[in-house]
């Protein structure tokens, strides 16, 4: 009967090995659960900063910020999530949460329950007995949990404080002497935010909600077509590439040089391959057969036509000229959904003119989005937008951001220096078609563009006039109908 189990058992972990998963249907990587060789990985320590790894061949060790080198053995392997804390022997090990931190929660919001203060409280600093120079010769010989309970044992006020307090005396300890960090996932909101701690400038202080805002404005869907300039650390092209998921075209407008840090530490894959960059001077050219990025290769003076391997470089390089030729032809013709325009103060100028080519390639009922830190060059093109005449629903986003501490008792906004509750502005409209099917913004000045602009602020001016009448007379009226029950009452 045992054996006949057994069987059975192996017959279906079998069946269950040859079944396909969704994601190998599909043709897609499955998504691993733990760390391993060949991607990226964010670190986060304790007191809250974030830097993002590659996982390499080569990669040996870890270093973040003030942290001893955190060995590859140590991180490979484990789930994301994890949290690797430094112990007294100075080896780094996973750290489990155990039932004591559950009971302290329990015993805070049990107390949340009596009203307590620390008024009576000195703030000299004079209630820590042990000094800097102990403080730093213990934590050489003992881990950060070590000095953080003898930090506590030696304060004569941690007995006297209410039970909050306690806790964010630990907390805050724990932050400055405890060595730990979490193992996190890359994900759009996780690199936003690293991007944003490290520099906002890098990022043109791209906050993950104003990234949401312009995908939404833009209409970022699978199979679509979308002309992009980034300036955001590829933050906006990554993002597009997850969400279609490889299906439609990114062309990605430069100059100079393209970034792609967002596109390599996302771990896209083959999804990336939507993305196809262009340089602006191409969109501007009168002639961009003549330009030196569609001229076909050459071999070089130390290179031989019979040699294999020349041979083969020489026919990737035709075939990568060739497929410059195809999307621009593609671009010619076929035009895209949405014009996307991301970029920082000092390039203003690059932004308009990817504006100004960008909209002839803008299909009717397109979707044309501008970010920008600045309101007073968006709301001047706001103007231009409405009174031109080929666009509609032309509007200005603002977005209010800030964070809550929610806690028993302690819910608060967060009180920080660099807190940036408002990083920028969103300009978003809709490109409109002619009465004839023609496109309205390729009309030329005085034709029906401006005409149909003077027949509307005609119609407007009309509307205003029979309104400020319609008030008027029954304003007369209501005079006149007190004037009749007045004298009716007198009569």
């Amino acid at each position: 009967m045992a054996e006949a189990e057994a069987a059975t058992t192996a017959a279906a972990a079998s069946a269950a090995d040859a079944t396909p998963t969704p994601s190998e249907s599909s043709g897609r990587r499955p998504i691993p659960t733990t760390v391993q060789r060949g991607v990226h990985v964010i670190l986060r320590d304790s007191e809250n900063a974030q830097k993002v790894f590659w996982l390499g061949e080569s990669c040996k060790d870890l270093r973040m910020g003030r942290y001893p080198p955190i060995p590859i053995e140590n991180v490979l392997g484990m789930p994301y999530g994890a949290i690797l804390r430094r112990s007294d022997g100075g080896q780094w090990n996973r750290f489990f949460r155990t039932a004591e931190d559950t009971a302290s929660a329990a015993a805070a919001a049990e107390a949340a329950e009596v009203y307590e203060s620390n008024q009576h409280l000195a703030q000299d600093n004079s209630a820590q007995a042990m000094s800097p120079g102990e403080v730093n010769e213990m934590k050489g010989r003992c881990g950060g949990e070590a000095v953080v309970e003898a930090l506590a044992s030696n304060s004569t006020t941690f007995a006297t404080k209410t039970k909050f307090a306690q806790e964010k005396y630990l907390k805050k300890k724990q932050q400055k002497h405890v060595q730990q960090v979490i193992l996190i996932r890359p994900s759009l909101q996780e690199l936003c935010e690293t991007y944003m701690k490290s520099g906002r400038n890098k990022v043109c202080g791209l906050r993950f909600d104003y990234l949401s805002s312009v995908l939404c404005h833009s209409d970022v869907r699978t199979g679509g077509r979308y002309l992009i300039i980034d300036s955001a650390a590829s933050l906006v092209v990554a993002a597009m590439a997850q969400q279609m998921a490889g299906n439609g075209k990114v062309y990605r407008v430069y100059r100079g040089g393209c970034p792609e840090k967002a596109l390599t530490e996302l771990d896209l894959g083959s999804r990336r391959s939507i993305v196809r960059p262009m340089p602006i001077e191409v969109l501007q050219s009168t002639d961009p057969a003549s330009l030196e990025w569609f001229k076909g290769p050459v071999l070089g003076p130390n290179e031989n036509a019979e040699d294999a391997a020349a041979a083969g470089k020489l026919a990737g390089r035709k075939a990568r000229v060739q497929g410059r030729k195809d999307d621009f032809d593609d671009l010619k013709a076929q035009g895209v959904n949405s014009l996307v325009i991301v970029t920082g103060d000092e390039e203003s100028q690059l932004a308009l003119e990817v504006l100004e080519v960008g909209l002839k390639h803008l299909r009717p009922g397109g979707r044309v989005v501008v970010y920008g830190q600045n309101l007073q060059p968006l709301a001047a093109k706001q103007g231009e937008f409405r009174t031109s005449g080929d666009f509609v629903e032309v509007r200005m986003h603002q977005l209010f951001t800030r964070e809550y501490q929610v806690l028993p008792m302690r819910t608060h906004p967060v009180m920080t220096a660099e807190a940036m509750l408002v990083e920028g502005f969103i300009l978003s409209a809709t490109k409109v078609q002619g009465e004839a099917g023609e496109d309205v913004s390729a009309e030329a000045p005085g034709g029906k563009a401006e005409e149909k602009v003077s027949q509307l602020a005609a119609t407007s001016l009309l509307s205003s006039i029979l309104c400020l009448t319609a008030r008027w007379v029954t304003r007369q009226f209501r005079s006149w109908y007190v004037c009749f029950n007045n004298a009716r009452a007198a009569l």
